[in-house]
């Protein structure tokens, strides 16, 4: 008895959001974690960093690759896993759904997330006007997270931009990181993006360079982009391995 009184309760929330993350994983196996992938030499110390900095400060995302199977779901499970605690992943699978968040303000507390944006009945998906109504999320304090078929902003800002879908250019330019999958014998980060305040997108990494941090971002803020990095140091030498125990870890780097 004593033995399980010790034994830490399960976190709602915490537990709702795993599940949530894992619902992106359609090619069955385990999910990737963070450590997984900078192992694999899919980003870098380096380039997670930044990224935990950008998601610990509210930042909207979206990852992109072309084809399939370049690993854009499973970078999208990891900006997950940087949420702050007490935040809400909400997917919204349909335009009901996406219509009933919309109604509700203030949205603060709550990543809405889209398995991907593109035509098909699979759960999570998509598309046509559904998904401008899905980029106005971000208002009122919410976040939005999805992934589509996209190489770089050019394709993206084709898609999204087109009458079809609807997204104004103000919703796009509020979406703070744009992270685009390449596969080159492995699967890696090829570019991050970051909103450059005017409504464009501003390079911040392109693989095979130097992280460049853009200006006009706060580096002071808490957590500050050092504190960032070091978490990922000393993440990369602990024990954590598997998704689960890599978000614990996110955690507890929060509090």
């Amino acid at each position: 008895m004593d033995a399980l009184a010790h034994q830490p309760v399960p976190d709602p929330l915490e537990q709702h959001n795993l599940r949530e993350i894992e619902a992106l994983n359609q090619r069955g196996g385990r999910t990737l974690s963070l450590v997984d992938l900078i192992h694999a030499e899919t980003l870098t110390p380096e380039v997670a960093g930044f990224l935990l900095w950008r998601v610990a400060h509210g930042a909207s995302f979206l990852t992109g690759a072309v084809p399939g199977g370049a690993g854009k779901s499973t970078l999208l499970a990891n900006l997950l896993a940087m949420l702050p605690p007490g935040e809400r992943i909400v997917t919204t699978p349909d335009d009901a759904a996406v219509r009933l968040a919309l109604r509700q303000t203030p949205r603060a507390g709550r990543c809405y997330l889209c398995h991907e944006i593109g035509v098909g009945h699979w759960y999570g998906y998509l598309w046509g006007t559904t998904v401008g109504r899905f980029a106005q999320l971000r208002d009122a304090g919410g976040r939005i997270a999805g992934c589509l078929h996209a190489d770089d902003p050019a394709q993206l800002r084709s898609i999204l931009l087109s009458p079809t879908l609807g997204v104004t250019p103000e919703a796009l330019a509020g979406v703070e990181v744009l992270l685009f999958m390449a596969y080159q014998g492995s699967r890696v980060v090829r570019s991050v993006w970051v909103a450059d305040g005017e409504g464009d997108h501003a390079l911040a990494y392109r693989h095979g360079e130097a992280l460049r941090v853009p200006e006009g971002l706060d580096e002071a803020s808490a957590p500050t982009l050092a504190e960032c990095r070091g978490f990922i140091a000393r993440l990369l030498e602990g024990p954590a391995r598997l998704f689960e125990e890599v978000r614990r870890e996110v955690v507890a780097f929060y509090a």
